[in-house]
């Protein structure tokens, strides 16, 4: 079996999401790195294991510098554990990212998953679409992204402002892109407590609130998320001249996406605060 060209490294925990994404993609085209969080399971799922490492990139760059194979991978996505892409979309992303030639790049949000950034929610017009930048939680990077990107995988402890660096850095002179083509989800909320990762953080002294304000600070011209003007590849059959057009009505219909989202944010921080009333 020739060597796969594209590594997926999840940053996992008791409910990671590695396992289903492996067994529901047979015919798959990447390798799978696990970089564990908690205590590591007994299992050979995947490629690669590995453990250490305060966050996702402080256990990537472990992985990295003493992986068993130096081979360069042509793309990598750096996964969150609580992401999950239907059966087959992981290589079918990869295929496209290959088809296409993106530098930096992430599969779509679904409409009403978990998202913060509409921007980067999916537009059912478009095949490709560029944007000002993607999130930390699935990012996709070229060898060439990834080697000139690494240097701010430690930029900060919470992660917060480590993508903004990303567009920083590039500066327009690269490609960012959401692939609308494949969707992904965010399956899990927090319930509308911090999880253990942003206690931890707590108890540490570290704000990821001043961590992003310090990254924005160091590239001010970049504050918002937003679909650029040009460079998108739209759906076949799609008349050339309306797509465009088509493309911003659905960009301005995401304001939906934000309403929900608000709603939600403020029932999780009623029920959590009710449920601890209740039980203490």
């Amino acid at each position: 079996m020739p060597p796969r060209p594209y590594l997926v490294f999840v940053r996992a925990g008791d409910e990671s999401l590695h396992g289903r994404l492996i067994a529901e993609d047979g015919e798959r085209n990447w390798d799978c790195c696990v970089s564990w969080y908690v205590p590591p399971r007994p299992e050979r799922l995947a490629e690669y294991y590995s453990h250490g490492g305060f966050n996702k990139f402080d256990g990537f760059l472990e992985f990295w510098r003493q992986r068993p194979d130096p081979r360069t991978y042509r793309y990598l996505l750096l996964l969150d554990d609580d992401v999950y892409l239907r059966p087959g979309d992981v290589s079918r992303f990869f295929t496209l990212c290959e088809h296409y030639r993106t530098y930096l790049a992430q599969p779509a949000l679904r409409w009403f998953t978990q998202t913060t950034l509409n921007a980067l929610v999916r537009n059912p017009v478009c095949v490709l679409r560029r944007v000002s930048g993607v999130e930390v939680m699935a990012p996709c990077f070229s060898a060439a992204a990834l080697e000139a990107l690494l240097p701010t995988f430690g930029m900060t402890r919470s992660t917060w402002g480590t993508d903004l660096a990303w567009s920083g850095l590039i500066g327009g002179r690269q490609p960012i892109h959401v692939v609308d083509a494949i969707g992904m989800d965010h399956t899990r909320s927090g319930g509308g407590r911090p999880s253990a990762f942003y206690r931890k953080l707590a108890e540490m002294g570290v704000d990821p609130h001043e961590e992003l304000r310090s990254v924005e600070r160091l590239y001010p011209q970049l504050r918002r998320y937003r679909t650029l003007s040009s460079g998108h590849v739209f759906r076949d059959g799609l008349p050339r001249a309306v797509a465009p057009a088509l493309m911003w009505l659905i960009e301005r219909l995401k304001f939906i996406v934000r309403i929900r989202k608000r709603a939600l944010l403020h029932l999780r921080y009623w029920r959590a605060t009710l449920t601890d009333a209740f039980t203490r």
